[in-house]
Formats: structure tokens, C-alpha cells, sequence
């Protein structure tokens, strides 16, 4: 059912998203923050790269600090705060990993981890070609549910018989929602990169920082990560990381609110600029997680820790 979808709706443009999630995917992010770090980060990455219970699928990021002035080369060398994104299609595997790992219980380290339900998330993406993310675990296929507002909701299968309205729940509230989504440039020419850097960007910055200081917008945790290789090289990819209350306040968000609606035009005018069709690759993928569906490790270290009962 596409409750939102427009009657006679084609979209302007092809996109994919997955169609075959997993019954239940464990969603990890492992975080550490240095500096002096080195020997968690090594210990963490062995972790979940080796051993029977490694996940199916892990990348690796770091934490653009914009007080510290922005994303340069000085802050990837200090004071930085690494994630690891790692995904187990067997829950019971994320937890006999998580019950092994000694280097969690490390200062400086914690985790969010989401069990989402398959009927409970979706992803989208303007390409087929290779992507961070869930996609990784499975096979994804054109969609006509995209290129209006409501979309997303509609591509999660629950969405037709539950409304995902904000609940109290223990430990944390029901129908919590993640989003992560990216922007990746590594195939972009020289002007579409200027274009980029130039216009896309910086109200791309400018959106994820309004998310982070007004908590009344709904948005509990609002980040910007610099994607690396496994090995922490830092990749021409970055993707924003948010916590809501719940996908009403996402919706609302990039629907109305001036940051999200500036970062919607100004990559519509540079494609129009550019003439041609864009080598930038964006992608996201929302979850909405039901009572129980969200664990954390080292809670205090976790700004959902306000949300706890």
C-alpha cells in the first residue's frame, strides 16, 4: 500500500532500494573516541573483522567535530571519534559477539545497536552501483515509491497498519527512528565536485548542525560522519546520522524546515547546471524501531541515555 503517493505519480528519475531485507538485522554502531585510542581502535577492528561471530557486513567512519573548526586533516589526527557501522542478519550472533568482546567494556566505548524488523525500514538510492549501508546484505531493485514526500514511509511494509507514533516504552521510547544517509563523490568530474563542495555541502553541514542544537525539532542525535576504509583511511563519501523521536519529526524536517529544503534545491540546481547526469551518488536508509529494538553499551556515553525510563 502507498498510502502517500500521489494518484498517476511517475517518478522523474530511476532509484533503487532493497526489497528482500533480512527477518531481523542487527544494526551496530561501535563507537571510541581517542585521543590515545590507537590500541582500542586495533583491538575493535580485529573484533568485528575476524571470529566466528563478526557481522556480515562493517565500515568505518569518523565524527566530523564542527566546533573544532570543521573537517580537516589536524582534527583525523586528535582528538577524533571513530565509528564502527556493523550489520548481523542473525541477531543471536550480534549478541554472542557483543558478550565476547572484552575491548567494549574499554573507556571511551560504547554502542547503539538497532534490531530492526524487515517490515520496519527502507532504503533508497539514484543507483544499482555499490553503496555503504543494509544493502550490502541483500539485493535491491528498481522502485516506483519515490520522488514525493511520504515516500519513505510508504516503502516500509508496516507503515500500512501502524501510524509509528512517538510511545512510552522501556528502556527507551517505541518507534525511536535512525536514519543514515550518504553522499558519495569519488566518481564526480572536476566541476560537479566544485559544484559540490561549493553549493550541495556546505547546507548539507549547515542542516546536520541545526539538527544537532535544537533539540525541540525532534532530532536527538544529530551527526555528520566522514566515511574510511576499514583501516581508517578517510574515503571521498560522507553520510549524517540522526536519532528522532520518531519518523514524524524526520518527515517534518525534510518536508518544511528551511536547512532541509536549501540542501533539496541546491542539488536540483546542480544538475540542471551540470547538464548531465550527476556522477554524485546519494543514498539513505530510515529504520523505525519498535519497543525493546534499541540496546545500549555503556549507556551514559549515549545521548539517547536522557531517553531511558
Amino acid at each position: 500500500m502507498a498510502a502517500n503517493r500521489p494518484k498517476g505519480h511517475t517518478p522523474s528519475a530511476p532509484a533503487w532500494c532493497v526489497v528482500d531485507f533480512p527477518e531481523l538485522t542487527a544494526y551496530s554502531m561501535v563507537f571510541s573516541k581517542g585521543p590515545g585510542n590507537t590500541d582500542t581502535l586495533a583491538e575493535l577492528q580485529a573484533a568485528l573483522t575476524g571470529g566466528e561471530n563478526r557481522p556480515d557486513h562493517v565500515e568505518r567512519a569518523r565524527v566530523v567535530n564542527f566546533t573544532d573548526g570543521g573537517d580537516d586533516a589536524d582534527e583525523a589526527q586528535s582528538d577524533v571519534e571513530t565509528v564502527f557501522m556493523a550489520y548481523w542478519v542473525d541477531p543471536a550472533v550480534y549478541e554472542r559477539w557483543r558478550d565476547g568482546c572484552d575491548v567494549l567494556e574499554r573507556d571511551g566505548v560504547y554502542c547503539e545497536t538497532a534490531v530492526i524488523p524487515a517490515e520496519r525500514w527502507e532504503t533508497i538510492a539514484g543507483t544499482k552501483r555499490p553503496l555503504p549501508g543494509v544493502r550490502n546484505l541483500t539485493s535491491v531493485d528498481l522502485t516506483e515509491l519515490h520522488d514525493y514526500w511520504g515516500a519513505a514511509r510508504d516503502r516500509m511494509a508496516a507503515s500500512a497498519d501502524d501510524p509509528f507514533e512517538a510511545a512510552p516504552g522501556s528502556p527507551l521510547p517505541a518507534n525511536l527512528c535512525l536514519i543514515r544517509s550518504g553522499q558519495k563523490w569519488d566518481e564526480c568530474l572536476d566541476d560537479e565536485r566544485e559544484m559540490y563542495f561549493t553549493d550541495i555541502e556546505p547546507k548539507l553541514r549547515a542542516g546536520i548542525e541545526f539538527l544537532a542544537a535544537n533539540r525541540d525539532s525532534g532530532c536527538i542525535s544529530s551527526r555528520f560522519l566522514r566515511e574510511q576504509s576499514i583501516h581508517g583511511e578517510d574515503l571521498e563519501s560522507t553520510s549524517f546520522v540522526g536519532w528522532f523521536d520518531d519518523l514524524a519529526s524526520l518527515e517534518a524536517w525534510s518536508r518544511s524546515h528551511s536547512t532541509h529544503l536549501a540542501i533539496f534545491h541546491s542539488f536540483l540546481s546542480t544538475v540542471h547546471l551540470l547538464g548531465r547526469p550527476p556522477k554524485l551518488r546519494l543514498w539513505h536508509e530510515v529504520s523505525v524501531l519498535p519497543e525493546g529494538g534499541v540496546e545500549l553499551v555503556n549507556t551514559e556515553l549515549s545521548p539517547l541515555a536522557e531517553l531511558i525510563a
